[in-house]
């Protein structure tokens, strides 16, 4: 197993396991099997539901708390009744508790005195708050390093305003057709590791991305080095100095999955899989998250382009746009990105 060291020392596994949506009567014995086969990091969130289902696992195995690394995430959902709602139903949320309650939660979940990396699973309103608070945990030593998830660069300067601790990890949808080559670069060149998440797969299902897995091109280069086009796309990753988290419960692509250090792709092969490019996030956008954001970071540059948004976000009338402080141009795209 590679390692990453995040920008305080912390060694973290550059494959894991993600676990959104893996069925609950599969988590214990695709745990218990991955740990077998080597892997030592598991990603969770409280929004996943299934925390104490692996923290059980974990356990029923025997295994040392030490010998594995755990990612869990902070989701405002957790600090409203019903979860948290956005549009002009923001308005209506009713507060739950209070957000170090729910941090506390995860602690709970997960039956352990610390966490490896607590993320904040999105940058909704109060992303800030939820900073604040994470930090406090770390810096009494309950939790080993802090980052965020699906964080476009002005969410993150904007942390800079309130906190001396730069995010160790961002989390963000990285695959052959939404490179964010900038992203990355820019996490990179701030000390701030990032991990690899939505990339074989649709927005929140287990239906596979086949545009990705069956592409002519990787398969071309899977075929020359006797690999699936599944380990290239990770090799990909992994040689771009991202952390990767593929999700499976088959046995069969557990091992395929961590199976990819045994070979190298090479520059011409890497440009190859990186011109399938898109440019824009296909499942987990974060361009329309500008609530809370102060008014200098709104201000960026990258939120005037409204081929930078969902297509949701212009499904939305214009004033209810307005009335929420969201970008409205006058030539807007007909339909746009998932």
């Amino acid at each position: 197993m590679e390692y990453i060291t995040l920008n305080n020392g912390v060694k973290m596994p550059q494959v894991g396991l993600g676990t959104f949506l893996i069925p609950k009567q599969e988590i214990e014995r695709t745990i218990i099997t991955a740990y077998d086969m080597g892997y030592r990091m598991f990603d969770t969130a409280w929004r996943y539901y299934n925390e104490a289902d692996i923290a059980r696992a974990l356990k029923n195995h025997g295994v040392n708390r030490e010998d594995v690394f755990i990612t869990t995430k902070l989701n405002v959902d957790a600090l409203y009744f019903g979860g948290y709602k956005g549009g002009i139903k923001y308005f209506t949320n009713i507060p739950r508790r209070s957000i170090k309650s729910a941090i506390e939660e995860s602690f709970k979940n997960l039956q352990t005195e610390y966490i490896d990396l607590f993320l904040i699973h999105a940058p909704f309103h109060p992303f800030m708050k939820m900073w604040k608070a994470l930090e406090g945990f770390y810096k009494e030593g309950r939790i080993r390093a802090i980052g965020v998830s699906n964080f476009l660069q002005p969410h993150i300067e904007a942390l800079g305003d309130i906190s001396d601790v730069v995010p160790a990890v961002n989390q963000f949808e990285i695959s052959p057709l939404n490179v964010q080559e900038g992203l990355v670069k820019y996490c990179h060149d701030n000390g701030i590791a990032v991990t690899a998440q939505s990339t074989f797969s649709h927005y929140r299902s287990n239906e596979p991305r086949t545009e990705i897995i069956n592409n002519p091109i990787i398969a071309k280069i899977a075929e020359a080095h006797g690999k699936s086009t599944v380990q290239v796309v990770l090799r990909w990753m992994v040689q771009r100095n991202i952390i990767v988290i593929p999700k499976t419960w088959d046995e069969s692509k557990l091992l395929e999955n961590i199976s990819i250090f045994d070979f190298s792709l090479t520059q011409e092969e890497m440009q190859r899989i990186s011109s399938l490019d898109k440019g824009v996030f296909l499942n987990y956008n974060s361009y329309p998250s500008q609530i809370g954001l102060p008014k200098k970071y709104r201000q960026w540059e990258g939120f005037d382009n409204p081929n930078n948004y969902p297509e949701w976000y212009f499904n939305r009338p214009k004033w209810m746009r307005k009335l929420l402080g969201k970008k409205v141009w006058t030539d807007e795209p007909q339909g746009g990105k998932k």
